[in-house]
């Protein structure tokens, strides 16, 4: 009767680990995913022109299925709208104005992959044109904790050395 009762409690046990194996393996399989919407919470570049923003302007991070959308506001304090009487014909001072209020608004997208921690962007389209094409390939090591994604960019080879660190928090 006691070997009876092991052996039903030894096939019991052996298929619940059977019946729960792919499930853990599907979830240590899949772990945490940089799939979704995240904005910046602060900016830190040492090297070549340090510089730190913890509070930095409205910003959106957008990855999914293989693809991501970046636009951003890069300035310091919050930007003023530039008026333009005449869109057909701005003056000289109206054409200034509109490009210092553009001019710290990032925006790109395109493709990424992520192997491991390394994260590779390849922008296809992009408000700096110089960051399309093969020279638009950015490499950065992440560190994905929860809902807090850094990104760790050096400066590519033949520049200054620096490292830009940038701090995203998920959007619910």
């Amino acid at each position: 009767m006691n070997s009876h009762r092991n052996s039903v409690a030894l096939g019991l046990l052996t298929a619940a680990v059977l019946l729960a194996a792919p499930q853990a393996a599907m979830a240590a399989g899949k772990g945490p995913s940089i799939e979704g919407v995240w904005k910046t919470t602060n900016v830190t570049a040492t090297g070549a022109n340090p510089m730190t923003n913890a509070s930095p302007q409205a910003s959106l991070y957008i990855f999914s299925h293989g693809h991501y959308a970046y636009v951003a506001d890069t300035s310091r304090e919050p930007r003023t709208g530039a008026s333009v009487k005449d869109q057909a014909n701005p003056t000289d001072a109206e054409k200034l104005a509109k490009f210092q209020e553009w001019s710290p608004v990032t925006a790109q997208g395109g493709t990424y992959e992520l192997k491991g921690t390394t994260l590779t962007r390849q922008a296809t389209v992009a408000k700096n044109v110089s960051a399309i094409g093969p020279g638009g390939k950015t490499e950065s090591e992440i560190k994905l904790t929860g809902d807090t994604l850094v990104m760790i960019t050096k400066s590519p080879a033949g520049q200054p050395a620096r490292e830009l660190r940038v701090t995203l928090t998920r959007v619910p």
